[in-house]
């Protein structure tokens, strides 16, 4: 499985690369940090709407600390998705890129 760091997934926003962020967390979760170019779809979602997640561009997934979006990058896979894990997910985030994001 690949695997994406949250500086890295920065530089690549920053760059305007073309990609999709999907936020596998719970809505309450969202609620506390989250990040604006992400689409969220719980995990448990995503089997009932892989239909609504591109194939034409690499997919990014992050969720609290990169433990369920690593599991959903495995399921993604083998639906033949590009998929990366978002390592340490929100909180990485909110530690090494944006302090403004609360640590939860």
């Amino acid at each position: 499985m690949k695997s994406i760091t949250v500086l890295k997934l920065k530089q690549r926003m920053d760059n305007n690369e073309s990609f999709t962020l999907l936020d596998v967390r719970e809505e309450r979760e969202l609620a506390l940090a989250s990040i604006n170019e992400a689409i969220h779809m719980p995990m448990m979602a995503i089997p009932y709407q892989l239909d609504e997640i591109g194939k034409d561009k690499p997919v990014y997934l992050i969720c609290h600390t990169g433990l369920r979006s690593a599991q959903a990058c495995l399921y993604l896979e083998r639906k033949g998705f590009d998929v990366a894990n978002v390592v340490g997910g929100i909180n990485a985030w909110s530690l090494e890129v944006d302090s403004n994001t609360p640590v939860y």
